[in-house]
């Protein structure tokens, strides 16, 4: 009977997730038995398990393998900002006497759970992942939660992450209860069966179970084989062997070449929060790298991280639908729904620390609000919740990614900016540049003018002289932009006014044909100018 305190432990640690989101994770199993550790990709890795730790029945923890191994892959992976997990259990040739024995025991578990505190401080992991395949329906299936909910309190505690690994599909033995118990969950979307152990339709029917089960996308890490069935042979033995990499068949042999991992790992995005690939000694190298192509996925959903804009360079944010973002003068939630810059629609970049940047508008600091709310901007300094990672986009735009993983959003341009969707989408990215290019942009072909209802005399007017410019509608709330345009739209000078009526002064150009573009509020006119 769990006690009402770990029932409040369970709901905490159950709102915390409900409330957090996450960058894409991919996480790599490496077994003790193979693999270099300087071999990894770290730099296409999010975490490594390291497999396998056993439990015996009484709560202590058999002798790790290759304990030295395990010592310099969390330094490595460490150094690369690559977290590491301890794997407990694994398939062991069928035999979860140990899991088993532990978990149906006060004493056994408490053991357990203090062992395994010590060895992860021992070795300075990040975490514990329980591969317990498989827990039984009835008494088994209760005395897992309550394993899973002593291990999730001590572990989170500690600011250390508890996963699990557990089977693709007819997985009744978990019940929905360890979901918030688990940072989240890898599936092991493979070894159905024999030979199409792991196609896609069952990756999707994985998916699908465990959603329909209650596990939250944000806890959903999709499992994909490194390995064919029923040789059990690595892919890269199999492409050694003549194996098409992009292909799922040779011979007898059923594997996930290239074309299959990628659209598993867009699964992902789509339906979870992450890939797992059981394991990474068994990936080929260069081109027909696995890992390699889930990296590609990710780098084509989440953009690749960008340099910032230069420090200290002010910029504009024009949304997909060329609205301009607004600071509403630093005081209020942001919006999207300007279609020219106007000075409070101006954003000073400002170095944040941590290769992350912060964008200041009249004296005033963006803030995420933790990815949760409308963006403002109405702080005075730099927060942690403030900073943003500048994503570069693949079609030229940048997004702005909070510090809990949350895009900005631009919401088509038509509401208040929230900071609550993952991954970029195209309303999430913006197109930037400063002063002149922002305001190009707005006269840029195809972005429909206001008829030329603007008086503008004389006209034709002399070369140096002053034209009288009136703009209809004017709402003394918003200053007036007027520009002087060549024929191919090059901006010539640019004037600011706040006044219905005001001079223009047309400058020492050459005779010719002009445009005379003024922008007012939500409004944009254009007139041509005759010069002599």
């Amino acid at each position: 009977m769990k006690t009402s305190l770990t029932w409040l432990a369970v709901l905490l640690v159950c709102c915390m997730n409900a409330f957090s989101q996450t960058p894409f994770r991919v996480i790599g199993y490496m077994p003790s038995w193979s693999g270099s550790v300087n071999a990894v990709q770290y730099s296409k890795l999010t975490h490594i398990n390291y497999a396998f730790l056993l439990p015996n029945g009484n709560g202590s923890l058999q002798a790790i393998e290759n304990p030295s191994k395990l010592q310099s892959l969390v330094s490595t992976a460490h150094a690369n900002n690559v977290k590491v997990l301890i794997s407990v259990g694994g398939w062991n040739n069928g035999n979860d006497n140990g899991f088993e024995t532990l978990a149906a025991s006060s004493t056994s578990r408490n053991n357990f759970v203090n062992n395994m505190i010590a060895f992860v401080n021992q070795y300075g992991l990040d975490g514990v992942d329980i591969d317990w395949e498989y827990p039984d329906p009835g008494a088994s299936a209760n005395n897992y939660i309550t394993l899973m909910s002593r291990l999730s309190t001590e572990m989170h505690n500690r600011g250390k992450l508890l996963t699990g690994a557990i089977v693709g599909t007819d997985g009744g033995s978990i019940l929905s209860s360890a979901f918030a118990l688990v940072d989240f969950y890898n599936l092991m979307a493979y070894d159905y069966n024999n030979f199409d152990h792991s196609t896609y339709a069952y990756a999707t029917q994985s998916v699908n179970y465990w959603r329909g089960r209650g596990l939250p996308a944000s806890k959903l890490v999709l499992g994909v084989p490194f390995y064919g069935r029923p040789s059990w042979e690595s892919f890269a033995q199999l492409v050694a062997r003549g194996a098409n990499p992009y292909a799922d068949v040779f011979g007898n042999v059923g594997y996930n070449g290239i074309t299959t991992i990628k659209q598993k790992t867009n699964l992902a995005f789509d339906q979870g929060s992450g890939v797992m690939m059981w394991e990474l000694s068994q990936d080929a190298t260069g081109a027909n790298s696995l890992l390699s192509a889930i990296h590609e996925v990710v780098l084509a959903r989440t953009g690749n991280p960008g340099s910032p804009a230069p420090v200290g360079q002010t910029i504009w944010l024009r949304g997909n639908n060329n609205q301009y973002v607004s600071g509403e003068n630093g005081t209020q939630a942001m919006t999207c729904s300007r279609t020219a810059p106007q000075g409070w629609e101006q954003f000073t970049v400002v170095d944040a620390g941590g290769g992350k940047v912060a964008l200041r508008s009249q004296g005033k600091y963006i803030s995420s609000e933790n990815g949760a709310q409308a963006i403002t901007c109405s702080r005075t300094s730099i927060q942690d919740w403030e900073k943003f990672t500048w994503i570069k986009n693949a079609n030229g735009t940048i997004s702005l990614q909070g510090n809990n993983g949350g895009y900005i959003c631009s919401e088509n341009g038509q509401q208040a900016m929230s900071c609550w969707r993952t991954p970029v989408g195209e309303w999430e990215s913006f197109t930037y540049g400063t002063a002149a290019a922002a305001a190009d942009a707005v006269s840029a072909p195809g972005k429909a003018a206001v008829p030329a209802d603007i008086a503008a005399w004389p006209n034709p007017a002399p070369a140096g002289s002053t034209i009288q410019v009136t703009v209809p509608q004017y709402d003394s709330r918003f200053p007036v932009q007027a520009a002087l345009l060549s024929a191919s739209r090059q901006q010539l000078q640019v004037q600011r006014a706040n006044a219905a009526t005001f001079p223009f002064n047309i400058g020492n150009v050459p005779a010719g044909t002009y445009l005379l573009e003024v922008q007012h509020h939500n409004k944009r006119y254009i007139r041509k100018i005759l010069v002599l």
